[in-house]
């Protein structure tokens, strides 16, 4: 599998939306992540300590263009820094790092549908 399909795969697997940003008149997959860990660790990862800044209400905004040309994150909420990722595979390791949104599973599923 190439890496835009290993992308592309795992953009699904954590529930990435397929967004249109008018302004920009592109298509992005997109993901807001607000879970203060992973906020936080973004921020140390990318800033080092992030000083004095209260985190709690600051969610970080995850996103790649459909052409796989742009990758990059963006602090929503109080915390003014974004960051550019330098290729796809640093895109790829983080997000393998995000929790999985779609889970393989038949729970809720009619019986009927699940032995067709």
């Amino acid at each position: 599998m190439i890496l835009e399909q290993q992308i592309l795969h795992l953009l699904l697997k954590k529930g990435f939306m397929y967004t249109f940003y008018e302004k920009q008149n592109l298509y992005f997959y997109a993901q807001e992540i607000k879970d203060p860990k992973l906020v936080e660790w973004l921020a140390e990862k990318n800033y080092g300590a992030y000083g004095p800044f209260d985190l709690s209400a600051v969610s970080v905004l995850i996103e790649i263009s459909d052409n796989f040309e742009v990758a990059q994150y963006t602090f929503i909420n109080g915390l003014d820094a974004f960051y550019i990722f330098e290729d796809l595979q640093e895109f790829k390791i983080i997000l393998e790092k995000l929790p999985n949104q779609i889970k393989r599973t038949y729970e809720g599923l009619d019986a009927n549908v699940q032995n067709k």
